[in-house]
């Protein structure tokens, strides 16, 4: 008669063991469907911000200059202080910064 109650506990164990695998693994696989929905919107969203600045225009008394026309003329002095304090690599990071500091802003909804 023990024999049987333990037979019987061991099955029953087994297709509750498996019942609660099965439920783990519609859980996993329902966790990985909603961050692949949280990442999808996400790039959407970018892609939406990006299509966003494509379409806004170069203003058009800017068509016509470039920072290497407009410091043609400045002289040798201003190309020296320029290539000596190597204000293209400044102006290169301060944009990095700022591009940083508004991504942060929009993906944290000014919270961060």
């Amino acid at each position: 008669m023990g024999t049987f109650v333990m037979m019987r506990a061991g099955w029953l164990s087994d297709l509750t063991d498996w019942i609660k695998e099965q439920i783990q693994r519609v859980w996993e696989a329902f966790e990985a469907f909603v961050m692949d929905m949280v990442i999808y919107a996400l790039e959407q969203g970018l892609e939406l911000v990006a299509l966003a600045f494509e379409a806004l225009p170069v203003p058009s008394f800017l068509t016509n200059y470039s920072v290497g026309s407009l410091l043609a003329n400045a002289g040798p002095e201003i190309g020296w202080a320029v290539q000596t304090f190597k204000i293209g690599e400044c102006c290169a990071m301060f944009a990095a910064a700022l591009a940083f500091r508004i991504s942060r802003k929009i993906l944290t909804f000014g919270k961060w």
